[in-house]
This record gives structure tokens, C-alpha cells and sequence, in this order.
């Protein structure tokens, strides 16, 4: 009797630890993949409407436009970025002028926040 409490003991034990691997080992996979979203959050303190545009090299990928004094959350897979996760953003207010950001280096599950000033040269973005 005695035996067979020690072997249920020692199945669990092992069932319990496999579990425990395989939760872990999916986590670091996932973590990575070029299907990983990336949230962009954008603050607009302008007083017009202003186009987001995803900047990577002399492309640009339009991301959606933010209404004047609001904010809104775009979110786009990982892939985006390219290889190197390095990318600008650029803004155009409607019916004004425009203003591109620094580079920003870009880890999968990061996230990024924009604040949008009323002189667009004054913006400032953040990376979490």
C-alpha cells in the first residue's frame, strides 16, 4: 500500500513538472514572434486632427489618424519593425505641416507612447 502511495506521489510529481516545462517553454516562444502586437499610444494635445504614419526607411505605413485633443491606441504586429525593430514615426496635421521622430529601437512586447504637442516639433515618444 505503502509503495503504491509513493508511486501516485512520484507520476504526479513528474505530470506536474512536464506541465510546468512545457507552460514555460511556450511562453518564450510566443514572446518573440513576428506576430507579437506592439501597441502605439498617441496623445494628441494639438488643436487639429493629426495622421499617424509608421516610418522604416523611405516607406511609410499609415497607422490611422488621432483626433484633435484625444487619444488613441494603435496596435500593429512586431513584423512591422523589420529585423531590426528600429523604426520613426511621422505625423501630419491635417491642413498643417508634418514632424517624423527619432529612430526608436523596438523589443517585441514593448510598447510605445506619443504625446503630440500643438507645435509638433515639441513632441515626445517614450518606449515601455
Amino acid at each position: 500500500m505503502q509503495l503504491r502511495r509513493t508511486r501516485i506521489a512520484w507520476a504526479l510529481l513528474v505530470l506536474l513538472l512536464a506541465g510546468c516545462a512545457s507552460r514555460h517553454g511556450t511562453a518564450e516562444t510566443t514572446a518573440a514572434t513576428p506576430n507579437t502586437p506592439v501597441d502605439l499610444e498617441v496623445e494628441n494635445h494639438n488643436w487639429s486632427d493629426v495622421v499617424i504614419y509608421l516610418v522604416r526607411g523611405t516607406q511609410r505605413q499609415r497607422l490611422g489618424t488621432v483626433n484633435a485633443l484625444s487619444s488613441t491606441v494603435f496596435t500593429f504586429p512586431y513584423r512591422r519593425l523589420g529585423s531590426s525593430g528600429d523604426a520613426r514615426l511621422s505625423a501630419h496635421a491635417i491642413g498643417g505641416g508634418g514632424y517624423t521622430s527619432e529612430s526608436v529601437l523596438v523589443q517585441p512586447g514593448q510598447m510605445l507612447k506619443w504625446t503630440i504637442e500643438s507645435d509638433l516639433s515639441r513632441s515626445s515618444l517614450a518606449v515601455y
